[in-house]
């Protein structure tokens, strides 16, 4: 039963104090039990899409940005810094939670920067996915293999400089963290009815697999990898549902052929490739998991899962998104996500209790 919409806001503000005290409970835990996935990293590095773009997209000539409000209301200093959310992100939540910097974008700083950083790198792109040719149809972003090329560009020209011996940078390399969360916009932008599904999720595992081969040889050992999110369920594509509000279920069963595939290929890598471990993330079951007891109708949850922030009025267009002349909402922590293709901070935050405090989210492989 939905509570009455009078009721909503008291019991928002409740469950969002709830949260709150949960996060204090996080650091305190953090002193009581095993970190997940051993911790101890000494860098994380971001490899992705606009979900964990740090402010890249910024710096290259494409209509995809978020450098502007009302993005980055609820970051540090309430300032737009390219996330595509009003606060954090959750490659910033897994800094936090194992004691690292937020990972800074590349693109956006200077060689004396690249050469003194040591706790990580952001190379994640907005509207950029696994394929070469993917979101370039709205302008230059960097694929999943220009981001690899631009790791392997930090080792050689940056890494190589701080650390003097090869035992050096080899230790540093497989003590630190890799984040994955890239591929949706591969279906986005590159799928349709007439490809067979199991064949595009073959040749899309095949070329993110190949990736993460490169990204083991270069010396990475330690992999959290993000699963698709459920496509069929974000409000770009509720508005078009019939009845409105529900998720399509044709564009959620894609998605999970894929990550059935990607999970399967990475415990057969575990076997096959030495001293290297997943940290597996179903943010697919997660994100289902908000909507409420089911995806198949319109959620009646706590927080808006239908409608974005920005715009606060959402014409439910394909290609309508939060501009500078956006009118957000005026509690963000009331929706599930901030545009019409991104999570808030809220929700960002509430992954980050099902993955390390719940453990409910992330498993090791």
């Amino acid at each position: 039963m939905e509570l009455p919409s009078s009721l909503k806001p008291c019991f928002l503000l409740l469950f969002v104090s709830c949260l709150l005290n949960v996060s204090t409970i996080i650091s305190q835990s953090l002193k009581q039990e095993d970190v997940l996935f051993g911790g101890k990293f000494q860098a994380l590095y971001v490899i992705g899409d606009s979900l964990v773009d740090s402010g890249n997209n910024n710096y290259l000539p494409t209509k995809v940005k978020s450098n502007f409000a009302p993005y980055g209301s609820d970051f540090e200093g309430g300032t737009p810094t390219g996330r595509f959310s009003n606060g954090k992100t959750i490659a910033d939540y897994i800094a936090i939670y194992y004691g690292l910097p937020l990972a800074p974008a590349y693109m956006g700083l200077s060689e004396e920067q690249k050469n003194n950083i040591s706790t990580g790198i952001n190379y994640a792109s907005a509207s950029c996915g696994v394929f070469p040719a993917t979101g370039k149809q709205l302008g230059e972003c960097l694929s999943m293999d220009v981001q690899v090329n631009y790791f392997k560009e930090t080792i050689d020209k940056n890494l190589k400089k701080r650390f003097k011996t090869k035992q050096e940078l080899s230790k540093h390399l497989a003590k630190s963290l890799f984040m994955i969360a890239i591929g949706i916009n591969d279906y986005v932008f590159l799928y349709n009815k007439t490809i067979d599904p199991n064949e595009f999720a073959d040749k899309l595992l095949h070329e993110y697999m190949t990736q993460i081969q490169r990204l083991q040889r270069l010396g990475a050992r330690k992999f959290f990898i993000n699963n698709l999110k459920p496509l069929g369920c974000y409000p770009n594509t509720l508005a078009r549902n019939v009845p409105s509000g529900s998720c399509n279920e044709g564009a959620n069963l894609l998605i999970s052929i894929f990550n059935t595939k990607l999970r399967k290929a990475l415990a057969h890598f575990k076997e096959k490739l030495a001293y290297t471990s997943f940290l597996y993330s179903d943010y697919f079951k997660f994100m289902l998991g908000l909507r409420g007891p089911s995806s198949n109708q319109a959620s009646s949850n706590l927080m808006d899962s239908t409608s974005p922030c920005c715009p606060s009025v959402y014409d439910g267009g394909q290609y309508t998104s939060c501009t500078p002349d956006s009118i957000a909402c005026k509690v963000p922590d009331s929706h599930i996500f901030f545009d019409p293709f991104h999570p808030t901070q809220m929700a960002n935050f509430m992954y980050a209790i099902g993955c390390f405090q719940e453990r409910r989210v992330c498993k090791v492989v």
